[in-house]
């Protein structure tokens, strides 16, 4: 019995492994223009609403409501888009390593740790929602997802700004 799960768990592994290999490598391969027209549309200004009421606190922290900061996200789809947008902006960010390697790598790891909050906190806010958890917790998730993506958001625009400023207005309208 242990010799199955322990195999069935080896074959999970290494399924997810090779999944990871090729999604890499479609990324890697792929035009730069290609990467900024897979961009899905966000309501940017909401989402810098509901990130700068976490990052910068103000005296009056109550003032969104749940349901407002759910509608300046774009909901479920807001959430849907900010996941798949994510590798799309660590993927433009690597793409920066061909002209400016060093501040390339960088931005690029500092977008990968922004990512991977960003993605638990849509797995939380999602997997409450599925097992219908009271929603006290999902404002925490939504600040921590929009705050992620926003900051992913302003590196790569910032690391632009640096290393391609020709690429930027293109960029910044995508975005």
């Amino acid at each position: 019995m242990i010799i199955v799960l322990l195999v069935s768990f080896l074959v999970l592994l290494a399924g997810g492994l090779v999944y990871t290999q090729i999604s890499a490598s479609r990324l890697r391969s792929t035009t730069w223009e290609d990467l900024v027209s897979r961009m899905e549309p966000m309501h940017a200004r909401g989402l810098e609403i509901v990130a700068l009421d976490n990052l910068q606190p103000k005296a009056n922290q109550l003032q969104l409501e749940p349901e407002h900061l759910w509608g300046l996200i774009g909901g479920t789809e807001g959430l849907r888009r900010m996941r798949n947008n994510a590798d799309l902006l660590i993927a433009l960010a690597a793409y920066v390593q061909r002209w400016n390697f060093e501040e390339g790598v960088i931005v690029t790891e500092r977008m990968r740790h922004d990512a991977v909050q960003l993605k638990r906190a849509i797995f939380r806010i999602r997997f409450d929602m599925m097992i219908r958890r009271s929603q006290i917790r999902a404002p925490f998730y939504i600040h921590q997802a929009a705050s992620a993506y926003y900051l992913m958001t302003r590196r790569l625009i910032a690391l632009y700004e640096t290393s391609h400023a020709g690429l930027l207005p293109r960029l910044a309208e995508a975005l």
